[in-house]
């Protein structure tokens, strides 16, 4: 092999580029090697990809089920950073941007390890103005006695982080703050502690391995609750189904079943029946979900689905609210067979989705030319009014096309935070009402999370 040679002070400067202080770095390439020293190969960097962890939250099997897993990424720079030094999210995020800074070239992405409170999410407050006021009241809606978590803002670093410490989106729109919400890279957490991230770690390598080779079919399970003269606004399962329609004209290749009775029963024969894709929706809070009264997946049962692997999208209630360790989420990585859920960590069930839209119709046979109106199914030029479920949409395209979750949802993400920053100031008139839904949008992309592990 021909070497590279290199003096000494030459070699010192290129280890203290590679290996910044405080943080381990493992440059694991498998191309793009530009030459040797003594043997070892030197790479050039195609993008720094950042595993963040708490020390003080892991165990020496953690750590080590960690490295191994990090060294599986073979064309990222990959970068140990130890979080334990930095108590708020801004402290993190500027120790981040630093250290991306000194190393020059392109973030990869952000994995972290770890509760909220082992690594720090930002704050974020639920303050908005989607209604316009009117003599009683302003029009702002704010939920002044709790504070919900998000690691949306960790996706780019074009951001001061003084601005980053208290977000809402009346922040972001009526006060105009500098804020950026471009994802420029994928951001994925793993919402578990220490003990315990070891062996989901394994899980998700099983996974893997039970799904190789394998067409995984899709399982809706849907309890919606929105209706409007009879009409399901709010049934992700029948939009999942639109979308195989010729409108859309995705998933016409993945088997894909529907539930809206006897959900629990349903999901438990699912499970047992082998590996799916789960897309979940139906109110609820961090404890799980429910139709009407009934929950149908909770933390008990979450735990008992464990006869096959499964990926999760809970949809609408905020299933990872807080990001700890008390939640479905969290029981069902920890406990059960959930893999890399997309989670919410606020609540968003029922706002801003719409299936249906009142909009003008061709007069109906028989009737005289008039103003008819009447419920339309929603097309792509509708999903760009602000509708959630754009997003949707956009995460099984990415999906149709052969990208792995993560890359879907960071793609979904990015197309859908452009949308909303250029539709942030428009008004729509929807169902006799003058409304700003953009501002919903804002909110589902700061809820929205990937919980789990980055593919490699």
């Amino acid at each position: 092999m021909k070497r590279l040679r290199l003096t000494s002070l030459s070699l010192i400067l290129i280890i203290a580029v590679l290996a910044p202080f405080d943080h381990i770095s493992s440059a694991k390439a498998s191309s793009g090697i530009v030459g040797t020293i003594d043997d070892h190969p030197i790479y050039t960097l195609e993008g720094n990809y950042f595993f963040v962890y708490n020390s003080k939250q892991v165990t020496a099997t953690d750590l080590a089920a960690i490295k191994g897993y990090t060294n599986k990424f073979k064309n990222t720079q990959n970068i140990l950073f130890d979080s334990s030094k930095y108590a708020t999210a801004t402290q993190l995020y500027d120790a981040l941007k630093a250290d991306q800074k000194k190393r020059g070239g392109k973030v990869a992405g952000i994995q972290i390890f770890g509760l909220a409170s082992d690594v720090p999410s930002f704050t974020y407050t639920h303050k908005m103005k989607f209604l316009p006021a009117n003599f009683e009241w302003d029009g702002v809606e704010e939920t002044k006695n709790e504070k919900f978590v998000s690691d949306f803002f960790y996706s780019n670093f074009k951001n001061d982080s003084k601005y980053l410490k208290n977000i809402s989106v009346y922040g972001i729109v009526q006060q105009n703050l500098p804020i950026n919400v471009i994802p420029e890279w994928p951001v994925s957490r793993l919402p578990l502690t220490k003990g315990e991230i070891a062996k989901y770690i394994g899980n998700y390598e099983a996974y893997r391995k039970q799904i190789e080779g394998k067409s995984v079919p899709t399982v809706a399970v849907s309890a919606p609750y929105q209706f409007q003269d009879g009409y399901a606004q709010d049934d992700i399962a029948l939009f999942m189904k639109r979308l195989t329609e010729d409108q859309f004209s995705l998933l016409k290749d993945t088997e894909q079943r529907i539930y809206y009775k006897d959900l629990a029963t349903n999901l438990a024969k699912e499970n047992k029946a082998g590996v799916m894709d789960l897309v979940l929706y139906g109110q609820g809070n961090k404890n799980g979900a429910k139709q009407g009264k009934a929950p149908f997946f909770d933390r008990k049962s979450v735990v008992s689905l464990n006869a096959n692997y499964y990926t999760a999208f809970l949809w609408g209630f905020d299933a990872a609210a807080g990001l700890d360790a008390n939640s479905v989420v969290h029981d069902g990585l920890a406990k059960g067979k959930m893999i890399n859920p997309i989670a919410h960590t606020v609540t968003m069930y029922g706002r801003g989705l719409l299936n249906y839209l009142w909009l003008p119709i061709p007069t109906p046979e028989g009737e005289q030319d008039g103003d008819w109106h009447g419920h339309v199914a929603v097309d792509m030029e509708h999903l760009e009014m602000d509708n959630p479920y754009f997003f949707v949409y956009k995460y099984y395209e990415a999906i149709e096309s052969g990208k792995t979750r993560l890359q879907s949802f960071f793609e979904a993400n990015a197309a859908y935070a452009a949308l909303t920053v250029a539709n942030k100031n428009t008004p729509r008139f929807i169902f006799g009402m003058e409304v700003m839904p953009s501002a919903n949008s804002f909110e589902y992309l700061f809820s929205m999370h990937y919980l789990g592990l980055a593919d490699y």
